[in-house]
């Protein structure tokens, strides 16, 4: 039943681009920790406030949740190695969800809930893989998922360096840096159009 529903094209695409999706949450904040600038502006008269400015000056360990993030996004944008993304995401958005709990963020809780059960549902797209890891060498083979497609591949190594890219000229404002920034979110739009042009084309 399981291999059945993954054989599906449309739960096949919705799994890609939900990598893709929580991949991108965490290039923009990731990129601005691995660099070293602040992730909010906001004031430190507040606990959340004060949080995040102790989480800011803590330096070496800001940059590292940054890569951390980077690296993810990643994994996941380049689908063959997702799994590996799978497992570094959801131990790193669990900790950001639980301190959305535990300090009452207004509404970005139900944000980092979503990103969970996300994850989580990545993680049971691969649960074969992950249950043949702790598995004997002489046990039945297990049906995979089907192998992704080299266009969500090669769109997966387009998106991450175009995002990557925008991070960087995004806060400048030199001429160069904006023509850079719009051609990079022009690739940016025509790669999701034709991957996506592309896939369902060859399904019909």
């Amino acid at each position: 039943m399981f291999y059945k529903l993954q054989q599906n094209k449309f739960i096949q695409w919705t799994i890609i681009h939900i990598r893709y999706l929580v991949a991108l949450a965490f290039v923009p904040s990731g990129f601005t920790k691995m660099v070293g600038e602040r992730f909010t502006q906001l004031p430190t008269t507040s606990t959340i406030g004060q949080f995040f400015e102790v989480l800011y000056l803590s330096g070496i360990y800001y940059n590292f949740l940054g890569v951390m993030q980077i690296i993810t996004a990643i994994l996941l944008m380049t689908q063959r190695f997702a799994l590996i993304g799978t497992f570094l995401f959801l131990a790193i958005t669990a900790n950001i969800w639980m301190i959305t709990i535990s300090m009452h963020f207004k509404g970005t809780w139900i944000i980092t809930s979503l990103m969970m059960l996300a994850g989580l549902i990545l993680l049971y797209w691969d649960k074969n893989r992950i249950s043949e890891l702790n598995s004997d060498y002489d046990s039945p083979k297990k049906m995979y998922s089907p192998k992704v497609s080299r266009i969500w591949v090669n769109a997966g190594i387009i998106y991450i360096s175009s995002l990557l890219i925008i991070c960087f000229v995004g806060s400048k404002n030199d001429m160069l840096s904006k023509t850079i920034y719009v051609i990079a979110l022009f690739i940016l739009v025509a790669t999701t159009l034709y991957s996506n042009f592309v896939f369902w084309k060859k399904s019909n």
